[in-house]
């Protein structure tokens, strides 16, 4: 059985695109575009990303995320990684599926087996001359 989603996919990324996870990417350009015709017809940034994934406009929400991690600038926006991830917004009085923008998580780098943080410098008696 066919789904909405399979027979009318969007250009623009959407939050069941992501299936519930974060996901990290880098930003490669955030031109302003005109979304919609007519009456209906939107400035927006729309954020294009390295790899295949759709580009995704922001809202003033996701612009405001945007620009705490990498400025109020578009210009500058290229080479900064971001992490999407799906949540739940009110709009209109219903809960709505959205995407919203954080820094990405910073993952802890493994510590070299044997050593420990606190001893980092413990082994620096070594015969090396100055």
């Amino acid at each position: 059985m066919a789904k909405r989603k399979d027979i009318f996919p969007s250009k623009f990324l959407k939050a069941n695109d992501l299936a519930g996870k974060p996901l990290v990417l880098e930003i490669v350009r955030s031109p302003t575009e005109t979304l919609g015709s007519g009456a209906d017809a939107e400035q927006k940034t729309v954020l294009y990303f390295r790899g295949s994934t759709k580009p995704l406009p922001l809202n003033m929400v996701n612009w405001d995320s945007v620009a705490a991690i990498a400025g109020d600038d578009t210009d500058d926006w290229r080479g900064h990684r971001i992490e999407l991830y799906p949540t739940t917004t009110t709009l209109r009085g219903s809960t709505v599926d959205c995407i919203r923008i954080r820094p990405p998580r910073q993952t802890e780098r493994p510590q070299p087996q044997g050593k420990s943080p606190g001893l980092a410098n413990a082994d620096m008696d070594d015969d090396i001359p100055f």
